[in-house]
């Protein structure tokens, strides 16, 4: 299994297990007893396989291995900050929530340059 694929595989868990941890907080919000931990594991086992094709099927041509790190480390990292800014500034709701999650998505689509396999002309993974 080459680079590529193996980032790929890494981020598809990381993804289900953030949609587990979200799921079981909407639906099962106090975090004791076996209801949330069934409802993680429930959601992590239907998400992870679907994640994992769509990551593996959406392969480019033109991707690095890297590529995908450096846009979700860029995504997380604006849309953290964005809502830590916000939320200094005493705007929340749906705003102070979506707006940086809105605003990290665009400058993730564009962070593939910040990729250092591409600065060196980068190795076929």
């Amino acid at each position: 299994m080459d680079a590529l694929r193996i980032e790929r595989l890494a981020w598809a868990g990381i993804f289900a297990a953030v949609v587990a941890v979200v799921v079981t907080t909407v639906l099962a919000p106090d975090p004791t007893g076996l209801l949330p931990l069934g409802v993680a594991l429930g959601t992590f086992v239907v998400v992870a396989p679907l994640a994992a094709w769509f990551a593996l099927d959406s392969i480019s041509p033109e991707a690095e291995a890297g590529d995908q790190t450096v846009q979700y480390l860029v995504f997380f990292g604006v849309a953290l900050g964005g809502r830590l800014a916000l939320g200094a500034l005493g705007v929340g709701g749906p705003v102070g929530g979506l707006v940086p999650l809105a605003v990290g998505w665009l400058v993730a689509t564009q962070a593939k340059g910040l990729n250092p396999r591409r600065w060196t002309g980068g190795s076929r993974a």
